[in-house]
């Protein structure tokens, strides 16, 4: 069962604070939902969690099955859906896919790679090149990126963006799934209304 625990979290770019003295700590099957203005340090947070950004100060600790997952490992053990991570134009969805299963040391990830396509309603379109699709498309293609390895952690930076209400739809019950099956979740959103189906809400203002 997987815990993730930030401790006195802290980062800046030069003179500018984003945020300092952030502490949580998420238990399996909780959700977090990380609030603030365009600008505030979102998006830098959840990389910190990911692994992706070490802070200026302060911990982030992912613990999997009583483990602490080493810091490099981190980014192995999370999925990450954000408008900083791009899409492969010129490879299939599939194609991106088992390039994904190779770097994750899936082991015969085919039937994997078609349920998540299904998942996020790609199966149709799974052979076509990433760049005849259109921009919620491509926001799919990441959502079944980060679902493949069904990690223990699952990052969402503004989780509807690009997306139609079937799309939201989707996001909502990958949300729940990962919560029933006991499993983490930070979302970071500016929209209240989003913030609120969230078991804890950490807003970022209030750390500076």
């Amino acid at each position: 069962m997987p815990t993730l625990t930030a401790e006195h979290v802290g980062h800046h770019f030069g003179r500018l604070l984003l945020f300092r003295g952030l502490s949580v700590t998420l238990h399996a099957g909780e959700t977090l939902a990380v609030t603030g203005a365009n600008g505030t340090g979102k998006s830098t947070l959840l990389r910190i969690l990911a692994g992706l950004l070490t802070p200026r100060t302060g911990s982030v600790t992912l613990t999997v099955d009583g483990q602490s997952v080493p810091d490099e490992e981190r980014p192995l053990r999370t999925g990450l859906v954000a408008p900083a991570v791009g899409v492969y134009e010129e490879l299939t969805a599939r194609e991106t896919l088992r390039v994904l299963a190779r770097a994750r040391r899936l082991l015969d990830p085919a039937s994997r790679i078609d349920e998540v396509l299904a998942r996020v309603g790609l199966a149709s379109r799974a052979d076509d090149r990433v760049g005849t699709y259109s921009s919620g498309m491509r926001q799919r293609v990441k959502y079944a990126a980060a679902l493949l390895a069904t990690p223990p952690l699952l990052l969402l930076d503004e989780p509807g963006a690009n997306l139609d209400a079937a799309g939201r739809e989707m996001v909502a019950s990958i949300a729940e799934a990962w919560r029933t099956q006991g499993r983490l979740l930070v979302v970071a959103t500016n929209r209240p209304g989003e913030a609120e189906r969230h078991h804890r809400q950490l807003r970022i203002e209030d750390h500076r």
